[in-house]
């Protein structure tokens, strides 16, 4: 797709040189004050336009209502500019356009009640005004610029034959626009996926977790939350290294994703730390469903693991707290399930005051099982 873009961009810009060569060509023979009514229109018509892109820029989510008053703001000094300017008044007398400009001018204006209450439901509205008056300014400078003499008629006639040209340059833009938008759609679903996920083992991170925990507790769900940490794994990563030690996290990680179903969310915190969420149904047995679950991560995670072609059996230590709406706020609810967590990691250190030792040798010989607390 990229490859794609870079083809059409160079398109692109050979059409638009093209056409600009083409259009200044053309524009050699004009008189002055017909050159100077076309920069005029010309600058006009350029801020008119950034004008109406801005408004569907709004429409379509990718601008604010400052970027929208701002450009209005240049399209009003634009009206200005031309009517305070010394050269207008031979222009007037030339072709007599003062009137209407002010007319144009008027309905611009009018504009910017509409503006101050900008909203999605009213900018269709208003761009399609913008619009036809848009298009009402530009025919009336083009019968007035170009059809007040033979020599405009026949400079007309060669700008038309140069339409398929223009339509050309158009198709590219409309192309490569569809392009970006694919591409910016794209990178924003590979950030997002980044920004949710954890990078070594797929499942989600931390920050997703903070944030599934703040919809919960608007929602008002009563849920449980476990916190999972690996006993002896600074072990396993200082006697097999660091390599082992990312794949038995995978290991984990794809182990806990495997049980998830509605209702159940699986996370890494960091390190060798997890946390799975149990979302209760209404009119559920909280405490059955909380130790049925706590006994099957107990039972998932007693299963050995073959890794380096050994079968190793770390053990978990699992704190539990569960969440009721108006029992305890967030922080609280983590800091129980950290506690609780804690407290087996001591048990299990009591138990087991010497680091395992037989990580070196096939792991026919297994670390204790795992440990869990509510």
């Amino acid at each position: 797709m990229k490859k794609l873009l870079f083809f059409a961009a160079p398109l692109l810009i050979v059409f638009t040189f093209v056409s600009v060569s083409s259009l200044e060509s053309n524009a050699e023979s004009v008189s002055k004050d017909q050159n100077l009514a076309s920069w005029f229109m010309m600058q006009l018509s350029d801020e008119y336009s950034e004008f109406i892109y801005q408004l569907q820029s709004y429409e379509a989510g990718r601008a604010d209502n400052n970027d929208v008053l701002l450009q209005y703001e240049i399209l009003l000094s634009r009206f200005n500019s031309i009517q305070v300017n010394s050269q207008v008044n031979r222009l007037h007398s030339t072709f007599g356009s003062l009137q209407s400009f002010n007319h144009h001018y008027q309905i611009v204006k009018g504009y910017e009640a509409s503006l101050q209450q900008l909203t999605k439901q009213n900018v269709t509205e208003l761009t399609l005004a913008v619009k036809n008056n848009y298009d009402q300014l530009m025919s009336y400078a083009l019968k007035t610029f170009l059809f007040s003499n033979n020599v405009l008629r026949s400079k007309l006639d060669r700008f038309i034959s140069l339409r398929w040209l223009i339509h050309a340059s158009l198709f590219s833009t409309l192309l490569i626009g569809i392009m970006m938008i694919y591409l910016l759609m794209k990178e924003s679903k590979t950030h997002h996926q980044l920004a949710m996920y954890d990078s070594l083992t797929g499942i989600h991170n931390r920050l997703w977790l903070n944030r599934k925990l703040k919809d919960l507790e608007k929602s008002g769900n009563e849920f449980a939350f476990f916190l999972i940490d690996l006993n002896g794994f600074k072990e396993v990563n200082d006697t097999l290294g660091h390599g082992a030690g990312d794949q038995l996290l995978k290991t984990i990680a794809r182990r806990l994703d495997n049980l998830t179903h509605d209702g159940m969310y699986v996370a890494r915190m960091g390190g060798d730390e997890f946390a799975v969420i149990q979302v209760f149904p209404q009119s559920v047995n909280q405490a059955y469903v909380s130790n049925f679950l706590m006994n099957t991560l107990d039972h998932v995670l007693k299963i050995p693991i073959q890794l380096l072609h050994r079968e190793l059996s770390l053990s978990a230590s699992i704190g539990l707290s569960v969440y009721t709406p108006g029992s305890k706020s967030l922080s609280e609810l983590l800091q129980e399930a950290d506690f609780a967590m804690y407290e087996m990691k001591q048990q299990f250190k009591a138990e087991h005051p010497y680091p395992i030792t037989n990580l070196e040798h096939p792991a026919s010989d297994a670390a204790p099982g795992f440990t869990k607390r509510q």
